[in-house]
């Protein structure tokens, strides 16, 4: 019997440390770990992003990509909130082709990340890295809408940090 049970703590502990995306680090550690997975990722951006969470001191890898997931949604919803308006104000009949391309790009953005966080929350990181992808393209698209035309873009910062986050929760699940 007390074979058994050293069998199972060992078999326990070695999974344990085979899946290094379950073990805590520290955001700062963690957030070097994905900068290298990513050049998307800024470091200090990471830091100072997830830290808004205060679970993100005591988080493993898939808790800080929940973090990262929720704060892109978060993000996104915010950014086509801007896009709504933006759109509304008459001085910018110029761009509305474009702001009305990425404001489409964010809905689907935003419906991308809601999935991502579902399938995170039922452990199936391959569709959540799917979901992930796809919702990474947004923000580059909304740029791109915005350099087809020749026209300066009035969301780089937010496609930015748009992108940045979602990358920091793609590359978390990476880890």
């Amino acid at each position: 019997m007390a074979i058994i049970s050293c069998s199972f703590v060992l078999i326990f502990l070695m999974s344990v440390v085979s899946f290094p995306h379950f073990i805590d680090a520290s955001v700062s550690d963690a957030c070097t770990a994905a900068a290298a997975k990513s050049s998307n990722i800024n470091h200090d951006f990471c830091v100072t992003s997830l830290q808004v969470d205060p679970k993100s001191a005591s988080a493993n890898y898939v808790s800080l990509a929940q973090i990262a997931t929720k704060l892109a949604s978060e993000n996104a919803t915010s950014t086509k909130a801007k896009i709504k308006d933006l759109l509304a104000q008459p001085g910018n009949g110029n761009i509305k082709p474009e702001l009305s391309t990425c404001q489409d790009l964010y809905s689907e953005m935003i419906d991308s990340l809601s999935d991502a966080a579902k399938a995170i929350s039922s452990f199936h990181y391959d569709d959540a890295m799917t979901y992930l992808s796809a919702a990474l393209d947004a923000p580059a698209d909304c740029e791109d809408t915005f350099a087809e035309k020749r026209n300066a873009s009035v969301l780089s910062v937010e496609d930015a940090n748009a992108k940045q986050l979602t990358a920091i929760a793609l590359a978390f699940l990476n880890i």
